[in-house]
């Protein structure tokens, strides 16, 4: 009698815990198969020279800038992936060899500033390619399985949802936080026979380009290097003088700002340029995203 009570016993505890565990398994059943929210990333995260954004709603633009830049108005971004740095001269030379990508008019076209054009030069491997289209940037991205960024997701990668001015909050740029034109700048584009100006006047370490990820004291909310200076970088969409208004439009918005601009105010997160796709560049490049 003693062990068929105990045995009594066992049973009655068994479906107790089932009890509770077949909710819990259901739980389980419900989150692994349901639709993921319209901020969610699916898939198991980003591939590696990624960084994985998650999905949020920020202030996009300034209005105090540039009158393209205004109004100041509330954007929401789906999660998305980023490349960590703009895209290198070495990995574009994968591309290359891989088919996806062309070399046409990479030595830049026949100005004086073509010189620093990276594509062919030795020891630029790890620098931004620069002197690409359009074009160019967008096979690359398609080749690699990604694709150019939107001008809301480049900015709320450089910015975060504080509000800041440059990708490492408010104070002004510095020869620790970004390459920009400083004195050893102006002295290269002098020696090219075209005086200049310095947007500081310390030297940062690069007469024009610097390796990617040189400055990681300027890096952005979300671990984006770069997001200020270097290069400019092309995004997918195209310019118009109001947020949201006539997308058609045969120019192409850049961001981000480039070594050879001397005012602080290009490389300010919400700066939008723009360019014809066909237009290429010694501080012009890009990063993809997916």
């Amino acid at each position: 009698m003693v062990e068929y009570a105990l045995a009594k016993r066992c049973v009655v505890g068994i479906l107790a815990g089932m009890r509770l565990v077949v909710p819990l398994l259901a739980m389980l059943l419900v989150a692994c198969t349901r639709t993921p929210g319209p901020n969610e990333l699916t898939g198991v995260g980003c591939p590696k020279g990624m960084v994985s954004i998650p999905g949020g709603s920020f202030d996009m633009g300034s209005n105090s800038g540039d009158p393209a830049e205004s109004p100041v108005h509330r954007v929401t971004v789906r999660g998305f992936c980023m490349d960590v740095t703009e895209v290198t001269v070495e990995a574009y030379a994968a591309c290359v060899r891989g088919g996806g990508c062309s070399t046409l008019g990479l030595q830049g076209p026949s100005e004086w500033w073509s010189v620093a054009c990276h594509w062919g030069k030795s020891g630029k491997g790890n620098h931004p390619i620069n002197c690409v289209d359009w074009d160019q940037a967008t096979a690359y991205c398609q080749w690699a399985g990604k694709r150019l960024p939107t001008e809301e997701e480049w900015e709320y990668g450089a910015r975060g949802t504080d509000g800041r001015t440059y990708p490492w909050g408010n104070g002004a740029p510095g020869p620790r936080l970004l390459n920009a034109c400083g004195s050893e700048c102006v002295a290269w584009v002098k020696k090219q026979g075209h005086p200049w100006k310095a947007m500081h006047s310390f030297d940062d370490g690069w007469a024009t380009t610097a390796p990617v990820g040189s400055f990681p004291a300027g890096d952005s909310p979300f671990g984006l290097k770069d997001m200020a200076g270097n290069v400019w970088e092309w995004t997918s969409s195209e310019y118009s003088e109001e947020y949201e208004k006539n997308r058609a439009n045969k120019y192409r918005i850049d961001r981000g700002g480039g070594w050879y601009y001397d005012n602080p105010s290009y490389v300010r997160a919400a700066y939008r340029n723009w360019l014809l796709p066909s237009l290429r560049f010694i501080n012009l490049g890009f990063r993809c995203a997916r």
